[in-house]
């Protein structure tokens, strides 16, 4: 084999370069946004509207470690009501944990109810659809971001 001086390089140090510059970039992934790079791993994540069953749509957040199924259920609601980044990041850190964390836009979803007791009252009448969940273990928890 001849040497790297001359343009040459050996399978195997190919690689081990090669396995280096992957880890800088997961490295370099982390510190500019931890949460994408762990995201990316070992949860899903989806922002938007999604159907709970045929018959209500939440608009929201949700996040869950990917592959696992029997899983509780949180669901995060924000002060204000609206989703936010606390209530994303909280309901990531309950991903992370291993639940299903749903992280509501109440005004969003519930916005013709009125104020956000209101609001609260709509989603309280939701949660036996959330135990249904297809990953779902049958337990809801509710908590503040």
């Amino acid at each position: 084999m001849k040497t790297i001086e001359s343009g040459q390089v050996s399978r195997r140090s190919f690689l081990g370069r090669a396995g280096a510059v992957s880890a800088a970039g997961v490295v370099a992934a982390g510190a500019i946004n931890p949460a994408a790079a762990f995201a990316g791993s070992r949860m899903r994540t989806y922002k938007g509207k999604y159907a709970i069953d045929s018959h209500r749509v939440i608009d929201g957040f949700m996040a869950a470690p990917r592959g696992k199924t029997g899983l509780d259920v949180v669901v995060v609601v924000s002060e204000t009501g609206k989703l936010d980044a606390a209530a994303e990041a909280t309901a990531r850190r309950y991903a992370a944990s291993g639940w299903i964390a749903i992280a509501p836009d109440l005004a969003a979803t519930y916005g013709k109810a009125g104020d956000k007791q209101a609001m609260v009252a709509a989603l309280t009448r939701d949660l036996p659809r959330l135990k249904r969940l297809s990953h779902s273990s049958g337990k809801v928890a509710v908590v503040a971001a």
